[in-house]
């Protein structure tokens, strides 16, 4: 429980954050002591002084950070200024897209949940409601406020949209492309909407899509990088029709389309390791933290590698709950990167250590079920494994490794939403990110984590049982002959893997870059060139 605050201190702090004009400290010191203290009228009248100066400069920044793509920095202003007026629709609208961008799905959903109270028609409301409780694992909540939303407006495309993602995550793949067939009757040319169409359909049997996507090619630019998703659907499905000289072509125009909009930058994923580096290098002097009932397991390692297998099997334990890829551990991380990068000492310490884990415990507060093992399956967690060993002594890290060349294909095959896979769309940063990763986890290993354990994917589809046996045995979970079914497991699927994973445990998916072995000769060089791969 945290210590009830001073009202005098903090309110002399929001004070001097007036003074200085720096509005976004003011509301947050304000808000802090008005939830403690709701009664106390000097912090009112304090609150209304802000409020007649501050709200233009708040908004004004906001939109600068907005602008700039300073998610962390825009949330921070909104946040700000929707303290200061809460009834304010357009700028809850905002804060909670914002929220949601950011991976902050509880945060979202809290925004929202507040404003459906006064505006519970809102469709945008409601879809982003329905999308922060599709990734906080509870989709039959997420479905309510969608079908909520149809009923105001049943041919809304991006609510049609959004329901046939969430179809699409449980596996109901009729189910999503008619509610994709729907949208698209409406926004034809909305190539999102053809890239998620092209997931649930399979071209060998079909052709009718594939000629739609063809005809919308010819209208529009192909130069620009918000149409990347369309070539990435075409490449899927000629690559279904073993028309693979013409699929190739068009994801590698797909990549270089959504390269030049990634902006992958190699140094801003090098600054992180090499000061972890330094500060997991030095003595810290802190001491584990207390054991406690809740007992998380990571999964980690290079997206594409087996990782949503890896949930999918451990989902079919009894009392285990899968939630996906969740952003609680970088976001936390890169925080106290940042307060560490802000000081002259850069040693970890058992402050530090100490916050981290209440970070950590009360985000993942939002998600866990009581009573359940947790899972958390973001891939790129790897960076983050003796902070989390260091903060949760309890959790279990399970590390998947894979044939490099299978993995760098399905990297650069495959389209992602979001900015969080930045280094998938040329060769050179796919080899470049995969010796990061390489180094990342001999770093680990030689700090002797005992809490990791090592899986190779080849064993685990090769192998099923007998892998599988130890994973329980390390993980303290019952092995039973349903982890050998992980086809039949319930849990959503929100990532490129969601149809992989409702498919029986197979072993020959290391091959299917073979299809493409000429055109993929410059990749095979690449990972060579940097040692990834042997010659």
């Amino acid at each position: 429980m945290s210590k009830p605050l001073k009202a005098d201190v903090v309110l002399g702090k929001a004070k001097k954050a007036s003074k200085e004009r720096d509005w976004a400290k003011a509301c947050e010191l304000l808000q802090q002591l008005l939830q403690q203290y709701p009664g106390n009228n000097r912090a009112k009248k304090a609150l209304q002084e802000v409020r007649n100066t501050a709200f233009p400069e708040l908004l004004s920044q906001a939109n600068k950070y907005l602008a700039s793509n300073q998610l962390a920095e825009a949330e921070r202003y909104l946040g700000a200024a929707f303290f200061l007026s809460p009834s304010d629709l357009s700028l809850g609208q905002r804060l909670a897209q914002c929220q949601l961008d950011m991976g902050q799905a509880p945060a979202a959903s809290d925004t929202a949940s507040k404003l459906l109270e006064s505006h519970p028609n809102d469709i945008k409301l409601l879809n982003i409601n329905a999308r922060a409780l599709r990734e906080m694992s509870q989709p039959e909540k997420s479905r309510t406020y969608l079908l909520a939303a149809l009923e105001l407006s049943p041919e809304d495309p991006t609510t049609l949209n959004n329901l046939g993602i969430l179809e699409r995550s449980l596996g109901k793949r009729t189910e999503a492309a008619k509610c994709y067939r729907r949208a698209l009757d409406r926004e034809p040319n909305n190539v999102i909407l053809h890239q998620n169409m092209s997931q649930v359909i399979d071209y060998s049997v079909a052709d009718g899509h594939l000629e739609e996507m063809l005809g919308l090619l010819n209208s529009v630019d192909q130069k620009d990088p918000k149409n990347a998703p369309l070539f990435f659907a075409l490449f899927k499905a000629l690559d279904e029709k073993d028309r693979c000289a013409e699929a190739f072509e068009f994801l590698e125009k797909g990549n270089r389309l959504a390269a030049s909009q990634a902006n992958f930058d190699f140094q801003k994923h090098m600054i992180p390791f090499a000061l972890t580096k330094a500060i997991f290098g030095t003595k810290s002097a802190f001491s584990p933290a207390t054991e406690s009932n809740f007992r998380p397991i990571f999964i980690t390692g290079l997206p594409r590698s087996g990782t949503s297998l890896m949930e999918g099997i451990l989902s079919r334990a009894q009392g285990v709950q899968a939630c996906g890829e969740l952003s609680v551990v970088p976001r936390a991380v890169s925080r106290l990167l940042r307060r560490i990068m802000n000081r002259p000492d850069k040693a970890l310490h058992a402050e530090d250590i100490a916050q981290l884990r209440g970070e950590l415990l009360n985000s993942f507060a939002r998600y866990s079920t009581e009573g359940t093992r947790l899972i958390d399956k973001m891939p790129l967690n790897f960076r983050w494994i003796g902070y989390i060993c260091g903060a949760l002594p309890e959790a279990r890290i399970i590390h998947i490794s894979r044939d490099p060349l299978p993995v760098a294909w399905s990297l650069y095959k495959h389209f992602f939403q979001g900015a969080g896979n930045d280094f998938v769309h040329r060769n050179e940063d796919i080899s470049r990110f995969m010796v990061l990763h390489s180094n990342y986890l001999s770093f680990w290993k030689s700090l002797n984590i005992d809490q990791m354990i090592d899986v190779k994917y080849e064993d685990l589809v090769t192998h099923p049982a007998p892998t599988t046996k130890g994973i329980a045995l390390a993980t303290d979970l019952r092995w039973t002959e349903h982890w050998l079914a992980p086809e039949r497991a319930t849990n959503q699927v929100l990532t490129a893997s969601a149809d992989q994973v409702r498919k029986p445990i197979y072993s020959n998916s290391n091959q299917g870059w073979k299809r493409y072995e000429t055109q993929l000769a410059s990749l095979q060089h690449s990972l060579k060139s940097v040692g990834v791969l042997e010659n």
